[in-house]
């Protein structure tokens, strides 16, 4: 909770509405950086981006209220503190992709163009949401580890880690920018933003397994899995295969 005066709001929350504005403004100036003939097709997208964006952060917040009705009458302050979770999140995506889906066929923005300006704004996000919702991984003897109350143990800061790996696929897609409409930016960075969350994975705290490994890692799998056959599939396609 951080609290500024009489007002204070959930590090959660924050965290949220500072990444969906940073993936806002990041897929906005994708879309200028993109220019050429996409350029109005690029805005078009970014403004359903932007959208989406906004009707997913509203559902996950009030999501709470399709599950417990109740709550509007017998505690409506709740409505302005609580915030959803998994389960509300999965809604949140559903609706906004419902949203999407709709919009682009009406309005005939090329997939592949959204799909490279979503993943530069969701990268740019990772960064934001890491910095401000702050993550400590396991015990470790390496000499940047991060103490807390006992300067004697160290702990990997896996917000750090995460935040460098982003910050390189940021990077990599900003480069390969005059790329964007063709689905390179999508495929690179689901690939090595996979690659780079499944590495972070071993320096957090265990969870639960899964077959041998947990949720995260086979979260990172599957976005990196989805960028390779993407690749795998339009190398296929362009050799006629």
């Amino acid at each position: 909770m951080i609290s500024w005066g009489p007002f204070a709001i959930q590090t959660g929350l924050l965290a949220v509405i500072a990444a969906a504005l940073t993936a806002i403004a990041a897929v906005h100036l994708m879309a200028r950086a993109a220019g050429g003939s996409n350029d109005s097709h690029a805005k078009e997208a970014a403004e359903l981006l932007q959208n989406a964006a906004f009707i997913a952060l509203i559902v996950w917040k009030f999501g709470h209220v399709l599950f417990a009705p109740a709550v509007v009458w017998e505690r409506p302050s709740a409505l302005l503190l609580l915030s959803g979770g998994t389960r509300e999140a999965f809604v949140a995506m559903l609706v906004a992709g419902v949203y999407l889906v709709v919009r682009l066929r009406r309005r005939a923005i090329p997939i592949r163009l959204f799909l490279d300006l979503a993943a530069f704004g969701a990268v740019l996000a990772v960064i934001v949401y890491a910095a401000i919702d702050w993550n400590y991984g396991k015990p470790t003897s390496l000499p940047w580890g991060i103490s807390l109350s006992d300067p004697e143990f160290r702990y990997h800061p896996v917000s750090v880690y995460t935040m460098l790996a982003a910050a390189f696929v940021a990077l990599l897609l900003w480069m390969r920018r005059g790329q964007a409409g063709t689905g390179e930016l999508y495929r690179a960075g689901s690939i090595y933003m996979g690659l780079g969350l499944l590495a972070v994975s071993f320096g957090a705290v265990p969870k639960p397994a899964v077959l041998l490994l947990s949720s995260d890692q086979w979260w990172a799998i599957a976005l990196a899995g989805i960028g390779i056959v993407s690749s795998t599939l339009s190398h296929n396609k362009a050799e006629g295969r």
